[in-house]
């Protein structure tokens, strides 16, 4: 069926993508004074400060963005000085953000002009795909061979796996290792797969097309988590020997057994989440082994865990190997429930512990914890943008764009 448009309609569209297209250049404008902005706080190392991991931690946590978009965001600031032609037409409005992350990624500096000029009329998809196959990294090698550049730089070994669900709800791995230890990991899914072929005495075997790879994967993760593995529970990371006692003040002392004397931070921290055996102590000696407890019972942890569902300070995506903090310590008469509960990363909760992160609230308001650093000052939840008061053609005019810019629609 042939569909007919009339005039009209044809004149809203072309307003409709002229407008798109304005609107468009300042957000590119913008994107690219942000990454600006953060490369100015990478040189000046403005990120650092009290449990912040990483700068991608910190421009997620006062952006407002998700740890990719930080991630990304921080891989073009880093590379802003190399990459001037990009940057610039970046700023400018010309290439959109998605664009010169891909070419931050596979180009090198020298052919940063080209680059910027190929994104101008391509797609992110197809940049992709031209900058995705060509081989920079041979070709710089090939100069340098022949000594049209320096040294080459040994490339550093790729050594990554990440895993998590997806927005569909499935569950997503990917890996990427070096030849030797993938080739390990291939032959042990290799042998989890030939297990599955095979059959029980009296069994039919089962054809190659009922054992997927999936279902070996599944076998290597259900032989790993056997009856004696089950038996160790995750967060059993630390197995205290504490002996307790006091000192002539009258204030709690501690030290691990056949280990030194803990500092008041370092005591807590390794008290805070743990399997603790204590040994009762009464004038240096001591006088009875109590029974081993947890500070924190399994069945308030998994409440815990649910409800915070990964490292609660702020801009932090930790989600795996969590600690239980109370918030008033036990040794203080802090309860094990869950307002004086929380979850924290290892790092973070290290760092309240030194004195250098401040917690205090309720854990089972959402927004009822108060972050602040060493001096006090309290840390916001997350940055608070400052939203534009002008229209889309005044903000283009304070970017230093054109006040009636091209109608294209830009290649992103």
């Amino acid at each position: 069926m042939e569909t007919v448009t009339d005039g009209a309609g044809e004149g809203n569209r072309g307003e409709l993508e002229a407008e798109i297209a304005r609107t468009c250049g300042v957000l590119n404008a913008a994107s690219g004074r942000l990454v600006g902005l953060i490369a100015e706080v990478l040189e000046s190392e403005a990120w650092q400060g009290a449990g912040i991991h990483s700068p991608a931690q910190w421009v997620a946590w006062q952006c407002g963005v998700s740890p990719a978009r930080a991630r990304a965001l921080v891989a073009m600031a880093r590379r802003r000085s190399e990459l001037a032609a990009t940057s610039a037409a970046h700023e400018a409005g010309e290439l959109c953000e998605d664009q010169v992350a891909v070419i931050c990624r596979h180009a090198p500096a020298a052919v940063d002009a080209q680059a910027a000029e190929l994104a101008r009329v391509a797609t992110v998809t197809q940049l992709r795909r031209v900058l995705g196959t060509y081989s920079f990294a041979a070709d710089e090698a090939a100069k340098a061979a022949s000594g049209e550049a320096g040294e080459p730089t040994p490339a550093e070994e790729t050594r990554s796996v990440s895993f998590g669900s997806t927005e569909s709800g499935s569950w997503r791995l990917s890996a990427e290792l070096p030849a030797d230890e993938g080739a390990l990991v291939e032959r042990a899914l290799v042998a989890a797969r030939d297990e599955l072929f095979g059959a029980g005495e009296g069994e039919p075997a089962r054809a190659a097309s009922e054992v997927s790879w999936a279902d070996a994967f599944v076998a290597m993760a259900e032989r790993s988590l056997g009856a004696e593995a089950a038996r160790r529970p995750h967060h059993e990371r630390h197995l205290v020997l504490l002996h307790v006692g006091a000192d002539a003040e009258g204030d709690a002392t501690g030290h691990l057994h056949l280990g030194p004397t803990l500092s008041e931070g370092l005591r807590r921290f390794v008290g805070c989440d743990a399997r603790i055996r204590p040994v009762i102590e009464a004038g240096g000696r001591p006088v009875s082994v109590g029974r081993a407890f947890r500070s924190v019972p399994e069945r308030t942890r998994v409440v815990v865990e649910d409800r915070d569902r990964g490292c609660r300070v702020p801009g932090c995506d930790r989600t795996r190997g969590l600690h239980i903090h109370h918030l008033t310590h036990w040794e203080d008469g802090g309860s094990s429930d869950t307002p004086n509960l929380l979850a924290l990363c290892r790092r973070h909760h290290r760092l309240h512990h030194l004195g250098h992160l401040g917690i205090s609230g309720n854990a089972d308001d959402p927004d009822g914890i108060v972050f602040s650093d060493h001096r006090g000052r309290r840390l916001a939840s997350c940055g608070r943008p400052i939203p534009p008061r002008q229209s889309v053609e005044a903000a283009a005019a304070d970017l230093g764009m054109p006040p009636e810019p091209a109608t294209r629609l830009p290649a992103c």
